[in-house]
């Protein structure tokens, strides 16, 4: 039987500091538990609002994959800033 890639299911969190970090951890690993078809990506959001993207590879271009480093480089420079 053929495994399948899971989707990953990125979610920007606003208001997040560095008080409140191990709740943002807190919500990726209860919403891991739950979405156990995705990997779920957390990350501290700039803005006011909550912010959901899904990356399949099915739908995966070039576009979608600068889409998700963007996020991670994102969040990994505000996570330098912090320290």
């Amino acid at each position: 039987m053929k495994k399948t890639p899971k989707p990953i299911f990125a979610i920007g969190l606003p208001n997040i500091t560095e008080e409140n970090l191990d709740s943002m951890h807190q919500i990726q690993s209860k919403l891991g538990k739950s979405f156990k078809d995705y990997h779920v990506l957390t990350y501290a959001n700039s803005g006011e609002v909550f912010k959901f993207d899904c990356f399949y590879l099915k739908d995966f271009n070039q576009v979608k994959y600068e889409e998700l480093k963007n996020i991670i480089k994102e969040q990994q420079l505000i996570n330098q800033n912090k320290t």
